[in-house]
């Protein structure tokens, strides 16, 4: 392969030194940036949801477990199935499947019930989880509720996804109940809030419990 790219002619020495090059950025040095957008120019997915996923205040493998969810690659059972795998589907109400599972679920469904806030505000349940993240970004509430908000979908797929594993694959664990995980879910946002230096002037405690939609205010 190489000898077909260069020829059969060596290319002749001129006395410099080898230097290496990188054609994709301006000043020749290789940078992951510079790869990644040209993956993405030649082969990625339009209007990617760069900014739903990729938030400096969440994990990095939550946010790769969001990019695997957007790409419908998770190993749900409908998912598994597809790959041959002989597997029993049931969920709450219905086949486990991604949308079903972070969405549909009457389990899903409360918590986001629970997380999104009704004063002042109507919002409108998503079909997919890519609908979902295409109408997820907005500028209704206060600053803070605004970045609140936007770590919302990430906790509430992390946690229902880790509970998920759980009841499948530690069937003698004491599965948590649904206010549970809506308790799990509010600490976990701001506990990413807090760490991330965006400090909410409530107690922690007296929000997750009694107050939560005055953080979007």
């Amino acid at each position: 392969m190489l000898i077909a790219t260069i020829g059969d002619i060596p290319p002749v020495r001129d006395g410099l030194t080898d230097t290496r090059r990188w054609k994709l950025h301006p000043s020749g040095v290789f940078t992951v940036k510079s790869l990644y957008s040209q993956l993405v120019a030649e082969n990625g997915v339009p209007h990617f949801p760069t900014h739903f996923i990729w938030q400096q205040a969440i994990p990095p493998n939550i946010c790769f477990l969001m990019w695997c969810l957007v790409h419908g690659k998770l190993n749900t059972i409908d998912t598994l199935q597809r790959k041959h795998m002989s597997l029993h589907n049931d969920c709450a109400g219905g086949e486990e499947s991604q949308n079903h599972l972070f969405l549909h679920c009457k389990i899903a469904y409360k918590i986001w019930c629970n997380l999104t806030p009704t004063t002042g505000w109507s919002w409108v349940f998503p079909g997919s989880m890519r609908a979902l993240e295409d109408t997820w970004h907005t500028q209704h509430f206060s600053q803070s509720g605004n970045y609140i908000w936007n770590l919302i979908p990430a906790a509430i797929v992390h946690t229902i996804w880790k509970e998920r594993n759980c009841r499948r694959f530690e069937p003698t664990r004491l599965f948590k109940t649904d206010n549970d995980l809506i308790l799990e879910v509010k600490t976990l946002v701001l506990t990413w809030a807090e760490a991330a230096g965006h400090r909410v002037n409530q107690n922690c405690s007296y929000t997750v419990l009694s107050n939560w939609e005055a953080l979007f205010l």
